[in-house]
């Protein structure tokens, strides 16, 4: 009952586990592998080349379900599963849904126009939930609660930049693209009405000006650069 319970009030933090798990057993069975360059491209992640050269756009989203490995599957799961409850609970279902997916579909389209590499993960949009509650403790200044977290969140993104710039393998682009999208959208979208915020219509439609301004650039920006790659052998 206790399970049925958080579903019913995290349905969109469940409903994102479960597909990341369906995805990474599919890739298992189809494949024997979660790692192979083959089971990679088959099931969808950010591939720079099938971007551009087969319009397969739907790998600026498709990445954030995809994960190379059990340890990364554990881990991206394990934060969401704390996270996601956590957030979706303070934004409402809808909200934390728009939240997940912008973040994942911003650090996607970072990594496509600054990184040539093969990525995927859940990590894009989970920067994006770190960065909100930075964000949401700015716009709602009088929530002690929001205050601690926002700390909290703080010091983990500073922790995993810094780890991220030390390892090999990791999509720094795509975890930064994650949180400035996250971030502009959780400007936009706040926590509704029913809340005092810091941050007016003004606020809120420069920081819609700025999705729009980051994704036709960063568009324009990975097309020509892979292009460039592409004539020139990749």
């Amino acid at each position: 009952m206790h399970l049925l319970s958080s579903y019913k009030k995290s349905y969109v933090t469940f409903s994102l586990l479960f597909i990341n798990v369906i995805v990474f057993a599919y890739m298992l069975i189809r494949f024997g592998s979660s790692t192979s360059f083959d089971a990679l491209i088959a099931t969808g992640a950010k591939s720079n080349f099938h971007i551009v050269a087969y319009h397969q756009w739907y790998r600026l989203i498709t990445p954030s379900f995809i994960h190379i490995g059990f340890e990364h599957l554990f881990f991206n799961c394990l934060t969401l599963y704390f996270i996601g409850q956590d957030l979706e609970a303070l934004m409402g279902h809808w909200r934390f849904a728009c939240l997940f997916f912008v973040a994942s579909f911003g650090g996607n389209l970072f990594s496509f126009a600054l990184n040539m590499n093969v990525s995927a993960g859940a990590s894009t949009g989970i920067f994006g939930l770190f960065v909100a509650y930075v964000i949401l403790a700015k716009m709602y200044p009088h929530s002690f609660a929001l205050q601690q977290r926002a700390i909290n969140f703080a010091l983990l993104i500073v922790l995993n930049i810094v780890t991220g710039f030390m390892s090999t393998g990791i999509d720094n682009w795509g975890h930064f693209g994650g949180a400035v999208f996250g971030a502009l959208i959780t400007l936009i979208l706040g926590l509704g009405s029913g809340y005092r915020s810091t941050i007016d219509k003004r606020d809120r439609f420069l920081a819609l000006i700025a999705v729009i301004l980051l994704i036709l650039g960063m568009l324009f920006w990975g097309i020509q650069r892979t292009k460039g790659a592409i004539l020139g052998g990749f």
